[in-house]
């Protein structure tokens, strides 16, 4: 018969030399230079990084706000020693689904474990009763990675606020430009129609505004409103500031326009 102790499984918590290194640089952390409350909110912030999700979120927030504000102190220890089925009673999910979530977030470098023997979470004391370290959910790796991750959720705002500037841009450009395709009476049908071919595949290659790159929506926009100026015959650009128009449209991501333009008036070209 085989050995009957081949097939189990390791004992222990998973460790990979991705959580060992978040365990070193949690050590490192300058406990003091951060509040409670600048970890709380940036915890409430992270998930516009799509680093963790909200039920992540509101458990981060959950460890942060356990911990006293003086544990953030110089000489504090931001410890959280509660355990699963408490922290799953306040975020109202189940002990199995924090353990995930914690497994989750200690991967993601936002918390790290120290586990004593058997699980249990519980600090170490001086003679005088102060923490000075103990097993539970550390908390120093947000510390550490603080300026890190508040810059991740800043560009995360931006990019995101630079996407609904483009979006209401380029719905703002199109509708204008319809609008001129509609009223306009100084062109031929034939030559209204060629425009408004164009403007269609424009719209079809972009597909979901809400979901295009800001990129192409903004090279969409420049397009939209260079037909504008055909359709109400402006004179021409200066040369330069025509150069500058064409490096805007000529390269549109996923080939969207080839610079197939006229630059003469449209009734010309016909």
């Amino acid at each position: 018969m085989g050995d009957p102790h081949t097939d189990r499984r390791p004992i222990g918590r998973r460790m990979t030399p991705q959580r060992a290194d978040y365990r070193r640089l949690a050590q490192s952390a300058e406990i003091g230079t951060v509040t409670r409350g600048q970890l709380a909110v940036l915890a409430q912030n992270l998930t516009c990084t799509g680093l963790i999700s909200a039920t992540e979120s509101h458990l981060l927030v959950t460890l942060v706000n356990t911990a006293p504000a003086e544990a953030f102190d110089k000489s504090g220890r931001p410890i959280i020693f509660k355990s699963n089925q408490q922290l799953g009673f306040e975020i109202g999910r189940s002990a199995g689904r924090v353990s995930r979530m914690l497994s989750s977030l200690f991967d993601a470098g936002l918390i790290t474990m120290q586990d004593s023997g058997n699980y249990k979470r519980y600090p170490v004391r001086n003679g005088d009763g102060a923490i000075v370290d103990g097993c539970g959910v550390d908390m120093r790796i947000l510390i550490a990675r603080y300026r890190e991750l508040d810059q991740l959720v800043r560009q995360a705002k931006a990019e995101k606020s630079a996407a609904r500037a483009a979006l209401r841009r380029y719905r703002g450009a199109l509708r204008n430009l319809r609008y001129a395709l509609a009223t306009v009476t100084r062109l031929s049908d034939r030559a209204l129609a060629r425009i408004a071919g164009r403007v269609e595949r424009v719209v079809a290659l972009v597909g979901v505004a809400s979901k295009a790159p800001s990129a192409l929506l903004r090279r969409a926009s420049a397009l939209f409103d260079w037909f504008v100026e055909r359709l109400m015959q402006l004179p021409r650009r200066s040369e330069s500031a025509s150069e500058t128009e064409n490096s805007t449209c000529t390269y549109i991501e996923n080939g969207m326009h080839k610079q197939t333009t006229n630059p003469d008036p449209l009734e010309e070209s016909n």
